[in-house]
């Protein structure tokens, strides 16, 4: 039978007739591994109840019924590639007419054999052999990784960038950009080859048909029958658990055995070489020993003889560590590959169970599912982790007891579970909630009586990944350890990744037929400290990392096969570094970029931006430091970052005071004046130059912009949220809307950039109209500079007291060309509240000159202009409007003072405003 080369394309058919008109079928797909499906066809069909695909004879037992057609459940797949389909997920193809009575995946529906091979040439030949068997039915996988070559071209992603890790490729990177270059790490292992091995179906692997198929996602996934506690209780799969579990503990004891007497060879034979080599060294001091004699040169002789027992013992040190680092890795290579096969027995004896309990099952727990994207986000299986309330106090109390084996552990966890998820959350919290770092009295005082669990994390040779992977295996649960690069602590944006250099591991778990992203390493959190509702050791844990989002997890981890990604388009490797260092918290409070950011931010003006939207008004906090931290004095670096939230934007801007590299980080609280910030992101800025002169510092404020005591108190803003003004004109106004009950005042101050000092100035701002419905202040800016209006409110307490007075607004005002005149402002007093002044507006009034007065006061009975002794009455017009023209004098001030017709103030006369009178309406402040 000819063939073509399996690299000359990524999918191969082969079919082939015998002399008798049997058929065969083969249908190779080349990925990472090599997957093969095979089936043959008699030349005549049984004569009772033929299978439509093999022409065998189907058991009853084995039926499956589509239409009139029958076929034995290992023959119920795609035709094409051999996908297992089930009642709900096959598919008929009307394309090639109605005589087309085969079953295919959604993928393969409505396309041909040749559809499928595109350009590839048939083999269409005749089998010949005289061993051929034309009864033999069955399905052949191969799963070798195969052998590459030295040199691999990189396979072109879906966004034209070469798709892979460093074990496979090669970068190279602008020195302007982030992307570090990447020193290629070989991980292309020669495996020898294996001869075809022929598997039930229910020992099928899928992990081999990793075909990248977009709507394999639709699939409807075959249900496991045995998940609950319930389910495993009454079908005996604890007890037989325990059996094999007592077999499995006896490997591993003669494996430890083993490693422990290789540890102590490769001992030795360290001792016997540096002894060897020692006695060279000395024979060597001997023989010149008498010509020294002869020199009377004792001093040199002691001196020789301690630099080679340094040197002896320093060559020992180095050496030593690096049998250790070796034995050490082979030991954890060893284990890790027993416990791999330990969790495929496991499995294998949950499925037998499974089959014992219904053999018309779908589902087999020995199957191993294939690596595609998850079918939902992690917001569809649950909202907030009080769904798993009862499971997460649980699994912490019984993190507290001993126990021998692994079975009896898992059935306690899970005897609240009803399905995978409750299983996969309770190991999850059971296993962050385990200190393993620290040995409890009761392993001190009886060695033995938990460390035959906890030994092999204790001992270094295993981690939690494999300790989670163990219990989700006894849990009947899909599991597999992940290698790969990850932007953990000490990496910073622009850094390089190569060799050893941050490599990490983490894990995925299958439930309900997708995959999902777990770390247990980083999720887990133990605490120290004394709190008044915790005990000093107490457990915190990140949620983040418990069933991560794809999507979210690909910025700080990225796995040796791609497929692990579990992305629609796998992410390349030099996007990978590219992408800001981003941090757990940053997802916990749901923030996300409102661009798509690279770790490098570019500028040429010096100044930088990053925006974040935020569900809710957060805390923040920022950093930037220069990448040469000798290079300039630290204080440059304060008073450089911007901060304003515009609705649902935080809206960072950096100014930078030269060209150079920086690292800008990002914090973030629950609320919104937190002092314990959570790191979020991070970004490299390189400034390749400066537009004229620097910009001088922000005044030291954390933010501008709203806080949540707007929403609380019912208060908005007019004429737009951003919160910083440029103001090029006499004056400006701000305008609020609030409600009745709502008191508001305000500050003004004024940032001398020079001496970085800020002083208030409360007169160059005025709540000209105060109604039920709005506030408008009128803001003058007197000299250049940046200045800083705050808005604070109150409302009233379930008792309708006054609650205090909190900050609700600040406006940042950046003041480019000075108002012509410096007037100050009337001043305000108290009673001027829901009063509004239409002129004079100024506040300094000039003696000896008539000025029109006119303001609307509510509720007022009388009102004046008090200047010395003189009470200058103003006329009432419409409404509460109150006019008069009045002449001023020498005198220093004009007030204006009102009575008030009800209420405690109707035989009073409070104060509203204030004016300066002066010869000169030209001010300092």
């Amino acid at each position: 039978m000819s063939d073509a080369s399996p690299d000359d394309s990524k999918i191969q058919i082969v079919e082939s007739e015998g002399e008798n008109k049997s058929y065969k079928y083969q249908f190779t797909y080349e990925r990472a591994t090599l997957y093969e499906y095979k089936f043959e066809r008699k030349a005549v069909p049984d004569a009772k109840d033929p299978c439509f695909r093999c022409n065998k004879r189907v058991p009853r037992k084995e039926q499956i019924g589509i239409e009139e057609l029958l076929f034995h459940k290992q023959c119920f797949r795609c035709r094409i590639c051999g996908l297992p389909l089930s009642s709900q997920t096959y598919h008929r193809n009307p394309v090639n007419g109605s005589n087309d009575n085969e079953v295919y995946c959604k993928t393969h529906v409505g396309k041909t054999i040749g559809e499928i091979k595109g350009q590839q040439q048939l083999h269409i030949t005749h089998n010949d052999s005289p061993n051929n068997n034309n009864d033999k039915y069955d399905i052949q996988i191969e799963g070798k990784s195969r052998q590459r070559p030295a040199a691999i071209k990189p396979t072109p992603s879906p966004r034209n960038s070469p798709r892979g890790s460093p074990h496979n490729q090669s970068l190279q990177h602008s020195p302007a950009s982030s992307l570090a270059s990447v020193t290629p790490r070989s991980m292309m292992m020669e495996t020898p080859p294996s001869a075809w091995t022929t598997h039930s179906p229910h020992a099928l692997d899928y992990s081999a048909a990793n075909i990248s198929y977009g709507s394999m996602k639709s699939f409807d996934h075959p249900k496991p029958i045995l998940q609950s506690y319930n389910d495993f209780e009454n079908m005996g799969i604890f007890e037989a658990q325990s059996f094999l579990e007592q077999r499995h503990k006896e490997e591993e004891e003669r494996l430890q055995r083993f490693l422990l007497e290789e540890r102590e060879k490769e001992m030795r034979r360290l001792d016997e070489s540096i002894d060897i080599e020692k006695d060279r060294a000395a024979s060597d001091l001997l023989g010149s020993l008498d010509q020294m004699t002869i020199q009377n040169n004792s001093r040199n002789l002691m001196y020789e003889k301690e630099r080679i027992e340094e040197h002896f013992k320093r060559l020992r040190d180095e050496r030593l560590k690096s049998v250790t680092d070796k034995t050490a890795s082979e030991e954890k290579a060893r284990s890790t590959k027993m416990l791999d096969r330990h969790c495929h027995e496991m499995m294998a004896l949950i499925a037998e169970k499974e089959r014992e309990s219904n053999r018309d099952v779908l589902h087999d727990h020995s199957m191993k599912p294939p690596i595609l994207p998850p079918e939902t986000k992690k917001s569809s299986l649950y909202r907030t982790p009080a769904h798993f309330e009862t499971l997460d106090k649980r699994a912490v109390d019984l993190s507290h007891r001993d126990y021998n084996t692994h079975t009896e552990l898992v059935r306690d966890l899970t005897r609240d579970c009803h399905n995978e998820l409750d299983k996969v959350r309770v190991i999850f919290r059971w296993v962050i909630a385990k200190d393993l770092n620290k040995n409890s009295v009761t392993e001190i005082v009886h060695p033995n009586a938990t460390t035959t669990l906890l030994k092999g994390v204790k001992s270094g040779k295993e981690t939690y990944h494999h300790l989670f992977k163990k219990l989700c295996c006894y849990a009947g649960i899909y599991c597999e350890i992940i290698l790969g690069y990850s932007k953990g602590a000490g990496y910073k944006p622009g850094m390089r990744m190569e060799g050893a250099t941050f490599r990490n591991s983490w894990t995925s778990v299958n439930i309900d037929g997708s995959w999902r992203l777990v770390n247990c390493t980083w999720a887990a959190r133990h605490v120290t400290g004394h709190r008044d509702d915790l005990p000093q050791l107490f457990h915190k844990y990140d949620e983040f990392y418990f069933l991560t989002d794809p999507e979210d997890y690909i910025y700080q981890h990225y796995p040796d096969d791609p497929a692990w990604q579990l992305l629609e388009i796998p992410l390349p490797f030099s996007e990978f570094l590219n992408l800001p260092v981003v941090k757990s918290p940053f997802f916990n409070y749901g923030l996300r970029f409102y661009s798509n950011y690279g770790a490098t931010l570019n500028t040429s003006t010096g100044m930088a931006e990053i925006r974040l939207i935020m569900p809710k008004i957060l805390g923040f906090g920022s950093l930037l430091e220069p990448l040469d931290k000798s290079v300039g004095d630290a204080r440059q670096m304060e008073g450089r970052t911007l901060l304003r939230l515009v609705k649902n934007d935080a809206i960072f801007t950096v100014s930078l005071p030269r060209p150079g590299y920086y690292y800008f980080s990002v914090y973030t609280g629950d609320y919104w004046h937190s002092e314990c910030l959570e790191s979020a992101c991070s970004f490299l800025i390189n400034c390749t130059q400066i537009s004229g002169s620097a910009s001088p510092s922000y005044p030291p404020v954390p933010f501008y912009g709203a806080t949540p005591v707007m929403e609380k108190l019912g208060l908005t803003t007019e004429g737009g949220a951003d919160p910083l003004i440029v103001c090029n004109s006499d004056y400006l106004e701000i305008k609020f809307k609030t409600i009745q009950d709502v008191k508001v005042t305000h500050t003004f101050q004024y940032y001398d950039v020079n001496d970085e000092s800020v002083e208030d100035i409360d007169r160059y701002v005025f709540l000209r109209s105060r109604t039920d419905t709005a506030a408008n202040y009128l803001v003058r800016c007197p000299k250049e500079g940046f200045y800083i209006f705050s808005l604070f409110a109150a409302g009233s307490d379930s008792k309708g007291e006054t609650t205090n007075l909190e900050c609700a607004f600040r406006y940042l005002v950046i003041c480019q060309e000075p108002s012509p005149s410096t007037a100050a402002f009337p001043k305000t007093f108290h009673k001027w509240q829901k009063c509004t002044l239409h002129e004079p507006i100024s506040g300094d009034l000039m003696t000896n000159k008539r000025y029109n007065f006119k303001l609307d006061v509510p509720s007022a009975v009388e009102v004046f202009v008090v200047i010395g002794d003189f009470w200058n009455h103003l006329k009432r017009k419409v409404g509460f409007t109150w006019e008069g023209n009045i002449m001023t004098s020498k005198d220093d001030v004009a007030k204006i003072i009102a009575r008030f017709q009800a209420g405690r103030d109707q035989s009073t006369f409070p104060q509203l405003l204030e004016y300066q009178l002066v010869q000169d309406v030209e001010t300092e402040i």
